[in-house]
């Protein structure tokens, strides 16, 4: 970092590969790699926190923190990231009165544009910048994140017609944990809840890593996915029941290839918004061959998650790639939905794909430009801004 030739080009953070966005383009930077950068540093159990060096990856460090009966107080379905990428990116689960992963951030430690190493706690009064701070900050080494006892979990799962789920809306999000997922041009849907129960957890069987798992494993081609929403929904959605260790029990299943958007939206207008999705798939024939994942979190204080100030209801659709790039076949349906959920005063998630434009994304986020002024303050030349990250902060 204190090398001259680097600033000039420009340095940014390789993660584990995981986001759709150019947050991590190599154009014209040097790319730190911290991917072995990684590991418990410590668990303080009075304050019950773990601090943990940046290049873990959620799944190694869900398996240290129950091994010492530890657990994260929430999980996103995937589990691949880097533990520092998830928060830089205001990472989520679905629990309805949880924030993002970055609300449970007491502290990070990172590497400044001028080489010095700075600690930032929960209570400077730059901290919500820092939060969900998408690699402008600086260089992340080693982050500070709240832990609960280990605990099971019983996951019940059902088929149910949309209509019912969004007329019941509220009484999901009494659960400690729970969402549902939607299948394109079909009336139903598969909900999910989590609840805490204290009955032990049998093993879980080698390769079950959440649902719906049959379905969501195929790379359909589009034309494909009409006449399979109907099956894949009654297969998926027989009723069941479980218990899982809390972070098994939150994990979901996702392609190894795909392509995928998600906003965040008022839990106000959750019901809205979907029945609008649903009616504008059918009607104009979009293409979307895997569930609409629709998820919950509670507000939070981080300046750019879509989460700040609001409870907010996340609608995540993903297409199955058969190849690494989106065609047009993909991108359409995409900038159709991006434009509908961001009439609903949707927020893009920051490591997904979305068609927004920087002066519409600040329009969106009451800090945006207090973000920018303390982006300016701590890094005046521009050093962690790749072409993405330069167009929406410069």
């Amino acid at each position: 970092m204190r090398d001259r030739g680097n600033r000039a080009q420009g340095i940014g953070v390789a993660g584990a590969g995981h986001s759709y966005a150019g947050l991590v383009s190599p154009a014209g930077r040097t790319l730190l790699d911290l991917i072995r950068h990684k590991g418990i540093v410590s668990i303080d159990r009075a304050r019950m926190t773990v601090t943990v060096k940046a290049g873990t990856s959620l799944r190694a460090l869900n398996r240290h923190l129950a091994a010492e009966g530890l657990a994260l107080p929430n999980q996103s379905a995937i589990d691949e990231q880097t533990v520092a990428g998830a928060v830089a990116t205001a990472t989520h689960g679905s629990g309805p009165a949880m924030g993002t992963l970055s609300s449970h951030l007491r502290s990070v430690r990172l590497v400044a544009a001028d080489g010095a190493v700075r600690t930032v706690t929960d209570d400077e009064p730059e901290f919500d910048a820092v939060r969900v701070h998408l690699g402008c900050l600086g260089v992340v080494t080693a982050l500070t994140l709240d832990v609960v006892p280990a605990h099971t979990l019983r996951k019940t799962i059902a088929r149910t017609p949309l209509k019912k789920i969004l007329g019941g809306l509220d009484e999901l999000r009494k659960a400690r944990y729970g969402g549902f997922w939607w299948y394109p041009h079909t009336s139903q849907a598969v909900v999910w809840r989590a609840d805490p129960t204290g009955e032990a957890a049998p093993p879980v069987p080698s390769g079950s890593r959440g649902l719906p798992q049959a379905f969501t494993n195929n790379r359909l081609s589009p034309a494909a996915a009409r006449p399979v929403h109907s099956l894949a929904a009654r297969i998926e959605g027989r009723a069941r029941s479980g218990v899982l260790r809390c972070d098994e029990a939150l994990l979901g299943s996702v392609p190894s290839r795909l392509q995928g958007f998600e906003y965040g939206i008022p839990v106000a207008r959750a019901a809205e918004a979907i029945t609008e999705l649903a009616d504008t798939v059918t009607r104009r024939g979009l293409r979307i061959n895997a569930p609409v994942d629709v998820r919950f979190t509670g507000a939070d204080s981080a300046w750019l998650s879509p989460s700040y100030q609001r409870d907010t209801c996340y609608l995540g659709v993903t297409c199955a790639l058969p190849a690494r790039r989106m065609s047009d076949t993909w991108s359409q349906p995409f900038s159709v939905i991006d434009d509908l959920l961001a009439r609903h005063e949707g927020r893009p998630h920051w490591a997904k794909v979305h068609f927004r434009e920087p002066s519409d994304l600040a329009a969106r986020y009451p800090r945006w430009r207090d973000f920018v002024e303390l982006r300016r303050r701590w890094d005046p030349d521009g050093v962690f801004l790749g072409d993405y990250l330069r167009a929406a902060f410069q």
